[in-house]
């Protein structure tokens, strides 16, 4: 592993992170409060936050009029409010992740459609999951980890504290997190001796690497590194998103059919097909995606970042 993993996995105890450390004992005990009382200041938060006009609200508020624009922009608002509510939902209950006893995750862990994983392990070919950012993506891959090997890219936090803790927790069950610039070998590696990868690939990450794809018939730069992935190593490809349940505390872990006729070679199609099912698990519940990515930020024209030029009026929604 990477020195990056390396230091994950150490304490970090410095005078420094005492402070960190103090804001996660708070956190643990709002975590103890009850549901009702959770939720009702998720709530609350939510409105004040999307109350502010900032540039994340903004973004957020184009990322949905990009992708739902027949949506009234009132039900737009609404879902982005819903939105905020449902992550700061699943950001309490992050210490459950931590320190919470494995019955208590494996309890609170549904998965649906698992037909789907299991019948592409069953080709006993690799099996790369296609996950997509939401409210219950931490938990959503820590109740799958109980019943199979899976391994994965990260990005370190910057605050160590958070990031040892995140680190913990997705190691649980043997899952393997590798920090972001440890290389691919490793992985492939890992899928060629059965682990399952988990592979993010909603971002934008800018134009090296990527080519511009249709996402929500809109054009996105997609990275164009699973089809190679997937061709070096003959692997299924698995959608999956994780939803947080506000009403009993769970995650709905959803799977969807492996991708069929991937990858064709054609990094265009490739990069459709994948945004194509990124956007169907999104369509299940709009409300769980975390909507403050800049999905939408690279401008296929060189003209800087896109949601600036949308505030300033150089361009329309429609444009992107």
């Amino acid at each position: 592993m990477s020195d990056k993993t390396d230091n994950a996995m150490r304490l970090p105890l410095s005078p420094e992170t005492w402070l960190s450390w103090m804001a996660v004992g708070l956190l643990w005990l709002i975590r103890w409060l009850p549901r009702g009382l959770r939720n009702a200041l998720s709530e609350a938060l939510a409105s004040l936050i999307m109350s502010r006009n900032t540039s994340t609200n903004r973004a957020v508020l184009v990322n949905l009029a990009a992708c739902f624009p027949k949506l009234d922009a009132n039900v737009r608002k609404a879902i982005a409010k819903r939105y905020v509510a449902l992550h700061l939902q699943a950001f309490m209950l992050l210490p459950r992740n931590w320190w919470g006893s494995d019955k208590s995750i494996i309890d609170t862990g549904r998965i649906h459609n698992r037909e789907h994983l299991d019948n592409a392990l069953a080709t006993q070919r690799p099996v790369v999951l296609l996950v997509t950012h939401s409210a219950g993506l931490d938990a959503g891959l820590l109740a799958l980890s109980p019943y199979y090997p899976l391994q994965g890219i990260y990005n370190p936090i910057k605050n160590p504290v958070i990031d040892y803790l995140v680190w913990r927790g997705r190691h649980r069950f043997g899952a393997v997190p590798m920090s972001r610039g440890s290389g691919f070998r490793q992985l492939i590696k890992g899928l060629h001796d059965g682990q399952l990868m988990c592979y993010l690939s909603d971002e934008d990450y800018g134009k090296e690497g990527s080519v511009f794809a249709p996402f929500f018939s809109r054009q996105k730069a997609t990275l164009a590194m699973l089809p190679r992935l997937v061709k070096k190593t003959n692997a299924l490809v698995v959608p999956m998103i994780a939803h947080h349940d506000p009403d009993n505390d769970g995650v709905d872990v959803h799977l969807f059919p492996a991708l069929k006729n991937y990858p064709t070679g054609d990094a265009i199609a490739d990069a459709t097909t994948m945004n194509d099912a990124i956007a169907e698990t999104i369509r299940l519940q709009p409300a769980q995606f975390t909507w403050k990515l800049r999905i939408f930020k690279t401008c296929p024209n060189d003209n800087g970042p896109r949601y600036s030029q949308v505030r300033r009026g150089i361009i329309s929604i429609d444009d992107l």
